[in-house]
């Protein structure tokens, strides 16, 4: 499926949607996660470069889901760490998108994608040239749909849930990611 007619080049990385439905569920049951609303695990893994006007991103989630994992970092560090160092705890957990992506990979949740790749043009003209390909961005935006991933799980399951899910899947890379 093509976002724009005009430019035959940006094709979006995304899956069609009976096709996209059993990779959720099997992501979800794979990860032990539950939703009341089946759409809301796609709205997770929907980016903002995906222009489809009908389809919510996971941005409001992703708000959600920030602060939610601030609160628990806090919450996991306050008496860990001296006060001048928590400040770089919580960004270090909240805005090291890279790191977070390497999480959500493991968990297969890159898998699952929509958006476009900002670079893809470049990409595709790299891999014909035989250059080094840029980087797409993948990682990034797997990190963005984990700390939605937090962010759903909050909205729809409530505090518990989510701090289980930060314990597991982020708090438990502590010495291999965030060091």
């Amino acid at each position: 499926r093509q976002l724009n007619t005009k430019q035959n080049v940006t094709k979006p990385l995304t899956i069609e949607k009976a096709h996209a439905n059993d990779k959720h569920n099997r992501f979800c049951k794979q990860n032990d996660i539950e939703f009341s609303d089946s759409n809301l695990i796609h709205q997770v893994c929907t980016h903002k470069s995906i222009k489809l006007h009908h389809a919510p991103t996971n941005e409001r989630l992703g708000f959600l889901g920030e602060n939610v994992i601030q609160l628990y970092i806090v919450e996991h560090f306050i008496n860990k760490v001296p006060p001048e160092h928590l400040r770089n705890k919580i960004k270090l957990y909240t805005k090291d998108l890279n790191k977070l992506g390497r999480i959500g990979i493991n968990l297969g949740l890159n898998n699952l994608l929509h958006w476009t790749p900002a670079n893809e043009a470049r990409m595709i003209k790299a891999k014909e040239e035989g250059q080094e390909i840029p980087p797409s961005g993948e990682e990034s935006v797997t990190g963005k749909a984990l700390i939605a991933l937090v962010g759903a799980l909050y909205h729809d399951k409530g505090a518990y849930a989510a701090k289980d899910f930060i314990h597991k899947h982020i708090l438990s890379a502590e010495n291999t990611l965030f060091k």
